[in-house]
Protein backbone atom coordinates (compact mmCIF):
# COMPACT_ATOMS: atom_id res chain seq x y z
CA UNK A 1 0.00 0.00 0.00
CA UNK A 2 1.22 3.63 -0.78
CA UNK A 3 0.81 6.86 0.98
CA UNK A 4 -0.24 9.69 -0.21
CA UNK A 5 2.85 11.93 0.51
CA UNK A 6 1.91 15.50 0.19
CA UNK A 7 5.72 16.50 1.53
CA UNK A 8 8.35 14.13 2.65
CA UNK A 9 9.25 10.34 1.70
CA UNK A 10 9.92 7.22 3.81
CA UNK A 11 13.81 7.88 2.57
CA UNK A 12 14.07 10.95 4.26
CA UNK A 13 12.71 9.32 7.38
CA UNK A 14 15.15 6.52 7.33
CA UNK A 15 18.02 8.95 6.70
CA UNK A 16 16.83 10.52 10.13
CA UNK A 17 17.07 7.57 11.87
CA UNK A 18 20.29 7.46 10.61
CA UNK A 19 21.70 10.05 11.84
CA UNK A 20 21.08 9.21 15.95
CA UNK A 21 24.16 8.33 17.49
CA UNK A 22 24.68 6.14 20.59
CA UNK A 23 25.39 9.83 22.56
CA UNK A 24 21.69 10.98 21.56
CA UNK A 25 18.46 11.25 24.00
CA UNK A 26 15.69 10.47 21.81
CA UNK A 27 12.31 11.61 22.18
CA UNK A 28 8.81 11.21 20.64
CA UNK A 29 6.08 13.58 20.97
CA UNK A 30 2.23 13.15 20.29
CA UNK A 31 -0.79 14.15 20.14
CA UNK A 32 -2.72 13.14 23.65
CA UNK A 33 -5.57 11.14 21.34
CA UNK A 34 -5.91 7.58 19.81
CA UNK A 35 -3.82 8.33 16.43
CA UNK A 36 -1.16 10.24 18.41
CA UNK A 37 -0.40 7.23 20.78
CA UNK A 38 -0.69 4.06 18.13
CA UNK A 39 1.49 6.60 16.32
CA UNK A 40 4.02 6.17 19.18
CA UNK A 41 4.04 2.81 20.23
CA UNK A 42 4.68 1.84 16.09
CA UNK A 43 7.04 4.50 16.34
CA UNK A 44 8.61 2.48 19.43
CA UNK A 45 8.64 -0.55 17.37
CA UNK A 46 10.91 0.93 14.50
CA UNK A 47 13.14 2.53 16.75
CA UNK A 48 13.69 -1.13 18.91
CA UNK A 49 14.52 -2.86 15.44
CA UNK A 50 16.88 -0.18 14.48
CA UNK A 51 18.59 -0.74 18.04
CA UNK A 52 17.71 3.25 18.73
CA UNK A 53 15.99 3.15 22.40
CA UNK A 54 13.05 6.66 23.10
CA UNK A 55 14.71 7.98 26.36
CA UNK A 56 11.54 10.24 26.58
CA UNK A 57 7.79 9.96 25.52
CA UNK A 58 5.39 12.89 26.02
CA UNK A 59 1.43 13.06 24.62
CA UNK A 60 0.74 16.70 24.34
CA UNK A 61 -2.68 18.22 24.20
CA UNK A 62 -3.38 20.93 21.29
CA UNK A 63 -2.57 24.26 22.07
CA UNK A 64 -1.06 27.19 20.94
CA UNK A 65 2.39 27.34 22.58
CA UNK A 66 2.74 23.47 23.16
CA UNK A 67 5.94 23.28 21.19
CA UNK A 68 7.54 26.55 23.61
CA UNK A 69 6.04 24.58 26.69
CA UNK A 70 7.48 21.19 25.84
CA UNK A 71 10.92 22.16 25.09
CA UNK A 72 11.73 23.19 28.35
CA UNK A 73 11.17 20.11 29.15
CA UNK A 74 13.23 18.06 26.37
CA UNK A 75 15.96 20.58 27.47
CA UNK A 76 15.92 19.48 31.20
CA UNK A 77 15.87 15.60 29.98
CA UNK A 78 19.00 16.12 27.93
CA UNK A 79 16.82 15.28 24.67
CA UNK A 80 18.79 15.93 21.18
CA UNK A 81 16.90 14.33 18.92
CA UNK A 82 13.14 14.18 18.50
CA UNK A 83 10.31 12.43 16.67
CA UNK A 84 6.73 14.66 16.12
CA UNK A 85 3.66 12.24 15.75
CA UNK A 86 0.67 13.77 14.63
CA UNK A 87 0.76 17.27 16.06
CA UNK A 88 0.17 20.35 13.73
CA UNK A 89 3.77 21.71 15.30
CA UNK A 90 4.46 23.94 12.62
CA UNK A 91 1.15 25.34 12.09
CA UNK A 92 -0.13 25.75 15.51
CA UNK A 93 3.29 26.84 17.30
CA UNK A 94 5.43 27.60 14.58
CA UNK A 95 7.85 30.14 16.36
CA UNK A 96 7.77 27.37 19.24
CA UNK A 97 8.59 24.40 16.32
CA UNK A 98 11.54 26.44 15.00
CA UNK A 99 12.79 27.15 18.32
CA UNK A 100 12.53 23.04 18.91
CA UNK A 101 14.56 22.82 15.49
CA UNK A 102 17.62 25.32 15.97
CA UNK A 103 18.35 23.57 19.84
CA UNK A 104 18.02 19.85 18.01
CA UNK A 105 17.40 17.43 15.36
CA UNK A 106 13.60 17.19 14.46
CA UNK A 107 11.54 15.08 12.16
CA UNK A 108 8.03 15.67 11.96
CA UNK A 109 4.78 13.30 10.72
CA UNK A 110 1.87 14.30 9.97
CA UNK A 111 -1.49 14.89 8.42
CA UNK A 112 -2.62 17.71 8.80
CA UNK A 113 -2.19 20.44 6.52
CA UNK A 114 1.21 22.30 5.99
CA UNK A 115 1.33 25.28 8.02
CA UNK A 116 1.48 28.09 6.29
CA UNK A 117 4.59 30.11 7.62
CA UNK A 118 6.64 26.74 7.15
CA UNK A 119 9.97 27.60 4.98
CA UNK A 120 12.26 25.04 6.11
CA UNK A 121 10.30 21.75 4.53
CA UNK A 122 12.98 19.43 5.57
CA UNK A 123 12.73 16.18 7.93
CA UNK A 124 8.93 16.66 7.95
CA UNK A 125 6.57 13.95 6.13
CA UNK A 126 3.08 15.00 5.38
CA UNK A 127 0.53 13.41 4.04
CA UNK A 128 -3.31 14.01 2.42
CA UNK A 129 -5.81 14.23 5.88
CA UNK A 130 -7.25 11.04 4.98
CA UNK A 131 -4.35 9.04 5.89
CA UNK A 132 -4.03 9.15 9.60
CA UNK A 133 -0.58 9.27 11.02
CA UNK A 134 -0.66 5.76 12.68
CA UNK A 135 -0.99 4.59 9.11
CA UNK A 136 1.92 6.75 7.79
CA UNK A 137 3.94 5.48 10.55
CA UNK A 138 2.47 1.92 9.87
CA UNK A 139 3.72 1.90 6.23
CA UNK A 140 6.84 3.23 6.95
CA UNK A 141 8.00 0.80 9.06
CA UNK A 142 6.15 -2.03 7.33
CA UNK A 143 9.21 -4.44 6.85
CA UNK A 144 9.88 -3.73 10.93
CA UNK A 145 6.92 -3.90 12.46
CA UNK A 146 4.67 -7.37 12.74
CA UNK A 147 1.62 -6.16 11.26
CA UNK A 148 -0.39 -9.73 12.69
CA UNK A 149 0.50 -8.31 16.53
CA UNK A 150 -0.25 -4.52 15.28
CA UNK A 151 -2.74 -4.00 12.57
CA UNK A 152 -5.88 -4.39 14.97
CA UNK A 153 -4.58 -1.11 16.19
CA UNK A 154 -4.16 0.80 13.19
CA UNK A 155 -7.29 -0.58 11.77
CA UNK A 156 -8.78 1.30 15.21
CA UNK A 157 -7.13 4.57 14.78
CA UNK A 158 -8.20 4.68 10.59
CA UNK A 159 -11.96 4.43 12.18
CA UNK A 160 -11.16 7.35 14.86
CA UNK A 161 -9.63 9.62 12.50
CA UNK A 162 -12.45 8.87 9.58
CA UNK A 163 -9.46 7.33 7.58
CA UNK A 164 -11.71 5.08 6.11
CA UNK A 165 -13.16 7.37 3.93
CA UNK A 166 -10.52 6.77 1.59
CA UNK A 167 -11.22 4.27 -0.42
CA UNK A 168 -7.35 2.65 -0.51
CA UNK A 169 -7.56 2.96 3.57
CA UNK A 170 -10.49 0.76 3.44
CA UNK A 171 -8.93 -1.53 1.15
CA UNK A 172 -6.63 -1.55 3.71
CA UNK A 173 -8.50 -2.31 6.77
CA UNK A 174 -10.97 -5.06 4.96
CA UNK A 175 -7.54 -6.63 4.49
CA UNK A 176 -7.60 -7.38 8.14
CA UNK A 177 -11.36 -7.32 8.91
CA UNK A 178 -13.32 -8.36 5.00
CA UNK A 179 -16.89 -8.10 7.08
CA UNK A 180 -16.75 -4.02 7.60
CA UNK A 181 -18.46 -1.86 5.51
CA UNK A 182 -18.47 2.04 5.87
CA UNK A 183 -22.06 1.61 6.84
CA UNK A 184 -21.69 -0.37 9.72
CA UNK A 185 -18.11 0.45 11.02
CA UNK A 186 -19.27 1.77 14.15
CA UNK A 187 -20.23 -1.82 15.41
CA UNK A 188 -17.61 -3.32 13.45
CA UNK A 189 -13.93 -4.67 15.75
CA UNK A 190 -12.09 -1.47 14.98
CA UNK A 191 -15.13 0.61 15.77
CA UNK A 192 -15.67 -1.06 18.87
CA UNK A 193 -11.59 -1.05 19.46
CA UNK A 194 -11.16 2.77 18.89
CA UNK A 195 -14.23 3.20 21.03
CA UNK A 196 -12.82 1.44 23.79
CA UNK A 197 -9.42 3.03 23.85
CA UNK A 198 -11.00 6.50 23.36
CA UNK A 199 -12.66 5.85 26.56
CA UNK A 200 -9.88 4.84 28.64
CA UNK A 201 -8.17 8.05 27.07
CA UNK A 202 -11.02 10.26 28.56
CA UNK A 203 -11.00 8.05 31.91
CA UNK A 204 -7.27 8.65 32.28
CA UNK A 205 -7.45 12.29 30.90
CA UNK A 206 -4.32 13.31 32.89
CA UNK A 207 -2.31 10.43 32.45
CA UNK A 208 -2.05 9.28 28.72
CA UNK A 209 0.94 7.35 29.02
CA UNK A 210 -1.26 5.42 31.75
CA UNK A 211 -2.93 4.12 28.88
CA UNK A 212 -0.60 4.15 26.41
CA UNK A 213 1.50 1.40 28.99
CA UNK A 214 -2.24 -0.65 28.72
CA UNK A 215 -1.61 -0.68 24.98
CA UNK A 216 1.91 -1.68 25.13
CA UNK A 217 0.80 -4.82 27.00
CA UNK A 218 -2.46 -5.42 25.31
CA UNK A 219 -4.01 -4.89 28.52
CA UNK A 220 -7.21 -4.61 26.34
CA UNK A 221 -9.43 -5.99 29.80
CA UNK A 222 -9.10 -2.86 32.16
CA UNK A 223 -9.62 -0.78 28.53
CA UNK A 224 -13.08 -2.32 28.46
CA UNK A 225 -13.82 -1.55 32.48
CA UNK A 226 -13.31 2.12 31.60
CA UNK A 227 -15.27 1.98 28.31
CA UNK A 228 -18.64 0.60 30.26
CA UNK A 229 -18.04 4.03 32.25
CA UNK A 230 -17.56 6.39 29.67
CA UNK A 231 -20.17 4.66 27.13
CA UNK A 232 -23.09 5.51 29.70
CA UNK A 233 -22.17 9.31 29.50
CA UNK A 234 -21.29 8.86 25.86
CA UNK A 235 -24.90 7.23 24.82
CA UNK A 236 -26.93 9.94 26.93
CA UNK A 237 -25.23 12.22 24.93
CA UNK A 238 -26.32 10.59 21.80
CA UNK A 239 -30.04 10.22 23.33
CA UNK A 240 -30.43 13.95 23.50
CA UNK A 241 -28.77 14.99 20.52
CA UNK A 242 -31.87 15.16 18.70
CA UNK A 243 -34.06 16.56 21.18
CA UNK A 244 -31.59 19.18 21.81
CA UNK A 245 -29.81 19.99 19.01
CA UNK A 246 -29.94 23.16 16.93
CA UNK A 247 -30.63 23.84 13.18
CA UNK A 248 -28.96 26.89 11.06
CA UNK A 249 -30.83 26.15 7.75
CA UNK A 250 -28.75 28.95 6.13
CA UNK A 251 -25.50 27.02 6.79
CA UNK A 252 -26.72 23.70 7.10
CA UNK A 253 -25.04 23.10 10.14
CA UNK A 254 -26.09 21.52 13.48
CA UNK A 255 -24.81 22.98 16.56
CA UNK A 256 -25.15 20.77 19.85
CA UNK A 257 -24.26 21.49 23.22
CA UNK A 258 -22.31 18.64 25.05
CA UNK A 259 -22.78 18.10 29.09
CA UNK A 260 -20.61 15.59 31.22
CA UNK A 261 -18.43 15.37 33.79
CA UNK A 262 -16.14 13.61 31.25
CA UNK A 263 -14.42 14.92 28.30
CA UNK A 264 -16.35 13.31 25.77
CA UNK A 265 -16.28 15.73 23.33
CA UNK A 266 -14.70 14.00 20.77
CA UNK A 267 -15.96 10.22 21.17
CA UNK A 268 -19.42 12.13 20.62
CA UNK A 269 -18.91 14.00 17.78
CA UNK A 270 -17.26 10.89 16.16
CA UNK A 271 -20.11 8.25 16.74
CA UNK A 272 -22.89 10.94 15.74
CA UNK A 273 -21.02 12.04 12.92
CA UNK A 274 -19.98 8.63 11.73
CA UNK A 275 -23.72 7.08 12.06
CA UNK A 276 -24.70 10.30 10.09
CA UNK A 277 -22.61 11.20 8.13
CA UNK A 278 -24.09 13.17 5.42
CA UNK A 279 -24.90 15.99 8.10
CA UNK A 280 -22.27 18.97 8.82
CA UNK A 281 -22.16 19.66 12.93
CA UNK A 282 -20.87 21.01 15.73
CA UNK A 283 -20.26 20.05 18.99
CA UNK A 284 -19.44 21.96 21.81
CA UNK A 285 -18.30 21.45 25.74
CA UNK A 286 -17.65 23.67 28.23
CA UNK A 287 -14.14 23.08 30.49
CA UNK A 288 -13.15 25.49 33.06
CA UNK A 289 -12.16 28.41 31.40
CA UNK A 290 -12.96 28.15 28.06
CA UNK A 291 -15.50 25.95 25.28
CA UNK A 292 -14.13 23.54 23.11
CA UNK A 293 -15.62 22.78 19.59
CA UNK A 294 -15.36 19.53 17.71
CA UNK A 295 -17.08 19.29 14.17
CA UNK A 296 -17.63 16.58 11.79
CA UNK A 297 -18.76 16.78 8.21
CA UNK A 298 -18.01 13.47 6.62
CA UNK A 299 -19.14 13.56 3.37
CA UNK A 300 -16.33 16.64 2.16
CA UNK A 301 -19.12 18.90 1.55
CA UNK A 302 -17.49 21.92 3.78
CA UNK A 303 -14.22 22.18 5.16
CA UNK A 304 -14.44 21.65 8.65
CA UNK A 305 -10.44 22.73 9.12
CA UNK A 306 -11.02 25.99 7.46
CA UNK A 307 -14.15 26.37 9.41
CA UNK A 308 -12.79 26.39 12.68
CA UNK A 309 -9.58 29.02 11.82
CA UNK A 310 -12.55 30.73 10.72
CA UNK A 311 -14.52 31.27 13.49
CA UNK A 312 -11.09 31.79 15.95
CA UNK A 313 -9.32 34.29 13.88
CA UNK A 314 -7.99 37.37 15.62
CA UNK A 315 -9.32 35.53 19.01
CA UNK A 316 -7.24 35.89 22.27
CA UNK A 317 -6.00 32.37 23.43
CA UNK A 318 -7.83 30.45 20.93
CA UNK A 319 -6.75 27.54 18.37
CA UNK A 320 -8.06 25.90 16.10
CA UNK A 321 -8.06 24.06 12.80
CA UNK A 322 -7.56 20.23 11.51
CA UNK A 323 -9.30 18.25 8.42
CA UNK A 324 -11.88 18.29 5.70
CA UNK A 325 -14.18 16.07 7.75
CA UNK A 326 -13.29 16.82 11.25
CA UNK A 327 -11.52 19.66 12.79
CA UNK A 328 -11.90 20.91 16.29
CA UNK A 329 -11.06 24.69 18.00
CA UNK A 330 -11.05 26.03 21.49
CA UNK A 331 -11.33 29.99 22.57
CA UNK A 332 -12.25 31.33 25.85
CA UNK A 333 -15.88 31.47 27.39
CA UNK A 334 -16.63 35.09 26.31
CA UNK A 335 -15.69 34.53 22.62
CA UNK A 336 -18.32 31.75 22.31
CA UNK A 337 -20.62 33.81 20.60
CA UNK A 338 -18.02 35.40 18.58
CA UNK A 339 -17.05 31.85 17.10
CA UNK A 340 -20.70 30.84 16.87
CA UNK A 341 -21.57 34.01 14.40
CA UNK A 342 -18.40 33.81 12.54
CA UNK A 343 -18.78 29.55 11.57
CA UNK A 344 -22.73 30.47 11.00
CA UNK A 345 -22.42 33.48 8.77
CA UNK A 346 -22.20 33.48 4.72
CA UNK A 347 -18.45 33.18 3.26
Amino acid sequence: MNIDYVLGSKEDFFRFLETISLQDKVAILAHNDLDGISSTLLLEKILGAKRIKADYVEFLEIKSDMAKEVLVKLKDNGVTKVIIADLNLEGIDYEGFEEMRNEMGVFLIDHHPIGEKLIDKSNIIKAVSQDCTCLIVFILGEDLIDSEEWGWLVCAAIFADYSFRSEKNLKFLKSFYPEVEPETISSSVPGINARKISSALIYYKNDPKYVFSLLKEKNLEEISETHEIIEKEVYRAVDDFPKNRKYYPKKGIYFYEIKSPFDILSYVATLIGGADPDKTMIFMMKMKNSVRFSARSSNGGMDMGELMKKGIEGLEDANGGGHVPAAAAQVKIEDVEIFKKRVLEDD
